[in-house]
Order: C-alpha cells, then structure tokens, then sequence
C-alpha cells in the first residue's frame, strides 16, 4: 500500500490487515469509474463509533455519496487496532467493521482508505505522492534501451481468417447472490475452413465495472439488477476484442464472457466475488464441452485470462477445476488483478500483467501470485511471471473502459494530475490504443508460451528483449519456476562475510514504525509490490539488503547447497532503492573449491530505479551469464557476491536462480485445498468460559502442510495468529474460538472472523469464515 507522511500515517498503516481486504467490498454506483475527489474537508463523511460490549466496538464511516465501483476494496485502519472484516451498506455508502479496544476508538486516529486514497481526507493521496513533471521536461533514456527485439514477435497477426459469434444460455443463480447471472460469451476463432488443427480454447473473464447505463444520458447509471427500464447492460466483456482477433488469427478459439450480474452483488460476498467468478467459468467451460467438436477446440489445451476482479476469479478457477474435469486449464494470464486471498495456483503457469499507473488496485497486488508462487509448493516446476508496464493503466487494456472508444462513458483511471508522474503529461504515459497493442502482445505470447512455443519465453523471464508489436513501451519482466533452482535469502542461502558493503536479512515489510527487522522501514510515498505493509498479518519473505558506500565493496549469499550454473544462467530479483537512484554492479561467483571469479551482468550490470514519481518500488531481473566465469566450477557455485561500481547504492535481493534456457515440464497435478466454514451457534449459559467450534476440510493432502490463521474477536484479545499444521490424509477439522457466555437477555452477541493465507502444501479455497454465538437468553432470565 502506499504510504503517506502525515501525522497519522504510522497508525494507519499499522492496521492495514488482511481481514479488511479479504471482505470488504463494494456495491454498484452512479458512475463507471471512480469521481474526482472534492477538495472541502465538509464532504468527507461522517464516523460512527458505537459499543458493542465492553470491549468490542462497531466503527462506520459514511460517504457522502455511493462508493466507486471499481476493482479495489474500501478498508478501515488506524490506530494500530486490529478491524474485523468491513462490510458496505446496500445503499452502497457506509464503511464498517467491529474492532476490540479497551477504549474507544477515535475517529481522529481513523481512515477509510480506497486505491490509494484516504476517503475520508480531502485531497488525493495519490497525486501528491507522484512527482510533478518539470516544464518542458523531455523522456529520459527508456528503460529498456539496448534491449533486443524479439525476432518471433507474438502481436503479429496470424494467417487465418476470423470469424465472430455470441451465445447466450439460461442465467444461473449464484450462492450469496439473490438475482441470477448471466451467462453470455463472445466468440472470436478462426474461420470453419481454416486449417488450423485443433484450436487451444482462450477464454477471457473482464472485472469490475460499472453494470447499467443509459445511453441516451451521459452518465446515468442504475444500480439495480438486472438492468430494466432504458439502462443497458455494459459489454465489458467486448473490450478484449482486439485481443482476440489477434489470437483467432494465429490459431486459437476465443471466448470473453459478461459477470455484470456478479458485479452488481459481488458487495455481499466475503471474498469480493472470486468463488462467483470461478463459478461462471467453469459453466462457459461446461458448455464448450459441448460446443468442442464443432469449432475444432482442443479443450486439454484452456488458457484463461482475467482482468481485475476477473483476474483473481481467473486464479480461483485455476484452483478449483480438477484433473478430472474435461477439460484442463494450461495457463492463465492475469491483468491487473486482484488477489485479496493471497492465493496463486500451483502447478498452473501464469504471467501477471502489472500496469505501474494502476489507479485502481493501486498497491499492485497481482504481485503475490508471482512471490507467493515460489514457496507454496517445492515441486511446482510451472512458471510465474511479473510484466511491469511502465505508463500503463488499470482500464485502458479494456477498450469498454476507455474513453472515446466505449459504448458507455469512461475515465482514465489514474486521478493524479496532467502534469505529474503517470499524468498524461508524462511521456512514458500510454494512451489507449498504445495500452492494449501491450495487452495484445504479451497476452498473446503467455498464451502461445502456455500451448508449447518456448520462443516467446525472453518475454516473459527478464531477458531483455522488447516486442516490436508493443511499440515505445517500457516492459520489463522477471520469473520464478519454470525449471528454475530458485535459493531464498535466510532459506537456502545464509549472508557471506561483508567486503566493505554492509549485508543484512530483513523483512518483506514497509514500515513508518522504523522496525530493523523491516526491509522497508523508513520508505515513504512508495508502493511496495513485494512487501507488506507492516500490520498486515499476511506471510512474508525475507530480503537480503546490500547498500555501499565506495566502489569495489561488496556482500552477497552463501548457498547452502552448490548452485549448478553450468548451461544456465544466473537470475538475481533485485529492487533498487529509489532515495539512492541508479547502481552498477558486478557478481562475484565463488565455487567450492574457493576459486572465485567476478562477472559483469548484462546491461554492464546496470539496474536503474523506476521513476521516482512512480512511486513503484519492484524487482528486476540482474542477468549473469556464467559461461563468462573462467577459472571456476559453473556447476558448483557455493556463493553469489554483489560488488559495487556506482559510488554508492542500496538494493534488497528476493532470490538468485539457476534458469534453464527452456521451461521444465509442468507436473499434472492440482494442489491440495482447504476451505473453511462459517457456523452459528447458542450462547449457553456462564460462568465458564465456552468454545464454538468453526470447521474446515481439507481436500486431497497428501504430505504435511502449513497454513497461518488469523482470527478476531476472540475474548481473550483482539487477534490470534498461528500457524496450523495438518498431516497427509486429513480431511477436516475444526479451530476453536473462545468466549465467555451469560444468563442475561441481550446482553452480547459474539462474532469472529477466520482469515486463512497458505504457507505450504496447500492452497487456500475459501480462506474467510466467521462464527456467530447468538444470544439464547429468553426475557426474564438473569
């Protein structure tokens, strides 16, 4: 998340915690994107703060109008307190959740935070946090000058003819979702006679947007389902069409489908719509079995691409769908998505588009489907890449969602001014055209990686190589898996004695509170990808920091296990401080033996910060080829060093790698799951302390696994966080939650709320739960 230097910033930061993001949501509004924010503190709403019972309180927030509908979650934070899930009111207003304090909570040390943005502060967040652009100012040198141009360029338009098509089925009722879904498609494919061979299906998913519209009066909206009257449903699901094209073109059938129905119901669902989205999937899947034969679909070849919300309804159907379906999911492509869960899908490939002028789902969450998809599952050889597009935004991939192209009236996501950093202004702004030539081409060759052409990989794994297909924009990339032998700081490597360079382990967290242990402490005004916010409760990695002084100094990793580098190259993710700018370095690669040799990296080992106005801190890809390491044994590397060429530098490295010069094969198998449950039960009566037992299942485990649980509400205090170990064969179990129950009429009521992430061995399904323990006591009693 971003943060902020204000006088409130260090608390609100504190209580950013998952549970807000893992249920907090939004109904649908009066227009298509998020308002420009008012500048008078009078229209900044109002805080309720009401008690519950003696520790336990409702804190509410109040919008002067609807929230935006968009692909970000409202959450509650501030005083380093720990909120329970929030909800939103049906008229789309009100913000609230329960938090347990001895006190009651302030609303002064309180905020409502929303893609970057405090809702309840004048001002918006995000633009002052963006440098402003100098008069005149002239595009500095690209970010990948010298780059080579991929010579099979995958945003070339292929030799067949296309034809289109739309289908629409009998709507569906969801659970949690009063009114049915639609179930409408899209087809772009080849033409009948076009002999193409068996056709991998590539079905696209859209995210969340406005729903009804009336065309004849510019930004009306309606917020009722299913659209009536003079409203119009908004075809989201036809803004991915040049994409298509492209792909039918080249061989693929096609299929981008509509979920305005999830969108307009997805606020009563904890986990923001993602079980609803995975849901319509595997119907439109159902039906293509049927459809198959007569469009030549090879279904055991699915790629499935989401955008937004859609992006993370796309990784919950990767999850979901078993081996035994028929069909199978080959890969998935994720634009700009969410990932409120902290999932990822093991063993399925994914490249995850990141869009670094996202006004939307802002912190750029998608990264974690890349992080958190090194270390859940050891044998997953399947690849998971992060694109960064420079200039990029969060709607204009979609054509619907940009502005003069779109049937219903739409914004430019990104609110932070003309004249600064992402502005339009900016020369390394895309417009929308320019955007989704981007989102053509890398779409296009993940789903060409995924269907067995390894000639599009550089794209993807931090070569540096550019699409000429792409035009003038900046993208850069960097993988884990796909064959690699990825070693962790802390985990498979241990520091090596420091050579005037100061080393240390730290923390994937940013933090106002200056925490050592913290990677990011001290960082202000950045987003930070690959590191949480200091309160959130979610799993974190650890860094190895290296920052110099003076040229020639140097600290690395010593390896627990030799690195053979013989016929691969070295990978080294490392992010750059932006306070200390650009750095140059070399690698010093030691064997086993103790014969050393250092190594320019590719680049002449330059790694460049992001723009600072960006406000993105990320990791890049230090490319070293270790054929060029004379003197040592390539294929047992025991230590990787960093010495310094710039006069001084600060860098956090996430991991080095061994990188093969193709994919590794990815094992058919689906990861274990375990979904947990809410549950109600009677108080009871005093005056000992009560358990209400709140279950889970586990679904095809077959070795040990780890997952962290976070509860709230419990009596004994506001947060229980602990790992919980489950055993090879395990098919359920419960978490018991404390409290203490009474005799009297009306006194308390009790609600908690389970939030699960997992460590490893298993993935979480359904990851938010809550138990409630309902007041029993009939009147007169006590």
């Amino acid at each position: 998340m971003l943060q902020r230097p204000t006088r409130r910033a260090a608390a609100a930061l504190a209580a950013i915690m998952l549970p807000l993001t893992a249920a907090a949501v939004v109904p649908a509004p009066t227009a298509a994107a998020p308002p420009a924010p008012t500048a008078t503190s009078a229209d900044r709403g109002a805080w309720q703060v009401s008690r519950v019972d003696a520790v336990t309180w409702r804190v509410a927030w109040t919008a002067p109008g609807r929230l935006p509908l968009g692909s970000d979650r409202p959450t509650l934070a501030g005083a380093g307190l720990g909120f329970g899930a929030p909800t939103v009111s049906a008229d789309g207003r009100t913000v609230s959740a329960t938090v347990r304090s001895a006190q009651r909570p302030d609303p002064a040390d309180l905020d409502v935070l929303l893609s970057g943005d405090r809702l309840d502060e004048s001002g918006l967040d995000a633009s002052r946090a963006t440098a402003p652009l100098a008069a005149g100012r002239a595009a500095t040198a690209p970010y990948t000058q010298g780059f080579a141009e991929l010579a099979d360029d995958p945003g070339v338009a292929g030799p067949f003819a296309t034809v289109a098509s739309d289908y629409e089925l009998d709507p569906v009722k969801l659970p949690g979702m009063p009114e049915p879904v639609e179930m409408v498609g899209h087809v772009v494919e080849p033409a009948a006679d076009a002999a193409t061979g068996p056709r991998p299906l590539v079905l696209f998913q859209h995210g969340r947007h406005g729903v009804c519209y009336d065309p004849d009066r510019p930004r009306a909206y309606s917020v009722d389902w299913p659209c009536a009257g003079r409203f119009e449903e908004i075809p989201s699901h036809l803004g991915y069409v040049q994409t298509q094209e492209l792909l039918a073109s080249q061989g693929y059938a096609t299929v981008s489908i509509r979920v305005n129905g999830i969108n307009a119901q997805d606020y009563r669902l904890d986990d923001g719509g993602a079980d609803a989205r995975a849901e319509i999937i595997a119907r439109h899947l159902d039906h293509w079995v049927d459809l198959a034969p007569a469009h030549d679909v090879d279904l055991d070849r699915v790629v499935l691409v989401g955008h937004s919300r859609g992006g993370e309804g796309v990784d919950r159907a990767s999850i979901q769908i078993p081996l035994s379906a028929p069909y199978r999911v080959a890969g998935q492509v994720l634009i700009a998505p969410t990932d409120f869960g902290t999932q990822t899908a093991p063993y399925v490939p994914t490249v995850t588009l990141l869009p670094a002028c996202d006004g939307d789902v802002f912190d750029l969450q998608g990264q974690r489907f890349t992080d958190y998809g090194r270390d859940v599952a050891p044998d997953d050889t399947s690849l998971k890449s992060s694109v960064l597009v420079l200039g990029a935004n969060h709607n204009f991939f979609n054509s619907e969602w940009t502005p003069g192209v779109a049937a219903a009236p739409s914004v430019d996501d990104w609110f932070g001014g003309e004249n600064r950093s992402c502005g339009t202004a900016d020369p390394r702004r895309l417009d929308g055209a320019e955007q989704r030539a981007v989102g053509a081409t890398y779409t296009a060759g993940a789903v060409r990686l995924f269907t067995g052409d390894d000639a599009v990989l550089p794209l993807f794994d931090g070569s540096r190589v550019t699409a000429a297909s792409a035009g003038d924009a900046e993208v850069l990339s960097h993988a884990v898996g796909g064959g690699r032998d990825v070693r962790a700081p802390g985990d498979e490597a241990g520091r090596s004695l420091p050579d005037g360079a100061a080393s240390r382990f730290c923390r994937g967290t940013a933090s106002y509170a200056q925490r050592a242990a913290d990677c990011g402490r001290g960082i202000t005004g950045q987003v930070t990808p690959h590191w949480t916010t200091s309160g959130e409760r979610t799993p974190t990695h650890r860094f190895l920091e290296v920052s110099w002084d003076a040229p020639g100094q140097r600290a690395g990793l010593v390896l627990e296990e030799p690195l053979d580098l013989a016929g691969r190259r070295l990978e080294l993710r490392t992010l750059v401080d932006p306070r200390l700018g650009d750095v140059q370095v070399d690698v010093r690669l030691t064997d086993a033996d103790g014969a050393t040799a250092v190594v320019t990296p590719e680049g002449d080992g330059v790694l460049r910060a992001l723009p600072r106005g960006s406000t993105k801190i990320w990791g890049q890809t230090l490319l070293v080829d270790a054929s060029e390491a004379a003197g040592i044994d390539p294929a047992r590397v025991t230590a990787v060093d960093l010495v310094s060429r710039s006069d001084d530098g600060r860098v956090w490295v996430a991991d080095v790698s061994a990188a093969p010069d193709r994919l590794a094969a990815v094992p058919q198998r689906r990861m274990a799951t375990i979904s947990f449950a809410d549950v109600r039960r009677p108080e009871g009566d005093g005056p000992a302390p009560a358990t209400v037992d709140l279950p889970f299942t586990v679904t095809g485990l077959t070795r040990p696994a780890r997952v962290l649980v976070l509860t709230t509400g419990q009596s004994r205090g506001s947060l229980e966080r602990y790992v919980l170990d489950l055993a090879p064969g395990q098919t359920g179990g419960v978490v018991p939650l404390t409290y203490q129950p009474d005799d009297e009429r009306g006194a308390r009521r009790y609600d908690f709320q389970l939030t699960a992430w997992a460590l490893d061995g298993v993935m979480t399904d359904q990851y938010v739960a809550r138990a409630s323990v309902i007041d029993d006591d009939r009147r007169g009693r006590g």
